[in-house]
């Protein structure tokens, strides 16, 4: 158990597994990994937004942690814990097909630090 957090180490999502041995074998894949694992939190920072939460990345790139407007936060182990726990803080289903979320994914128009802003 991880002294600071109080949550236990686990393997990493199969979602953040590289599938390319030879990225694995040549010490580039942790790198890769992490990069991935950023550009995912971008991602899911913009689709929270639309629904008033927030989400941040730990250094160590195990844990997210989810919060809202309030105060309230709640940290999750990676993704397959992540969207319900941002559900029950919104207090509604998190939809992925919600038109004005998808439009406001698809906006080409829209500098990412002004979304949420709305």
């Amino acid at each position: 158990m991880c002294v600071l957090c109080g949550q236990m180490f686990s393997e990493i999502h199969w979602s953040e597994r590289l599938l390319d041995p030879a990225l694995v074998s040549d010490g580039a894949g942790e790198t890769t990994r992490r990069q991935d694992r950023h550009a995912r939190t971008r991602l899911i920072r913009v689709i929270l937004s639309h629904y008033g939460l927030q989400v941040t990345d730990d250094l160590a790139a195990r844990n997210y942690t989810v919060g809202n407007r309030r105060g309230a936060q709640v940290v999750v182990a990676g993704l397959a814990e992540l969207w319900p726990a941002a559900s029950r803080m919104a207090g509604r289903v998190l939809d992925p097909l919600d038109p004005s979320l998808l439009d406001r994914l698809l906006a080409p128009h829209e500098a990412p630090h002004k979304i949420g802003q709305r």
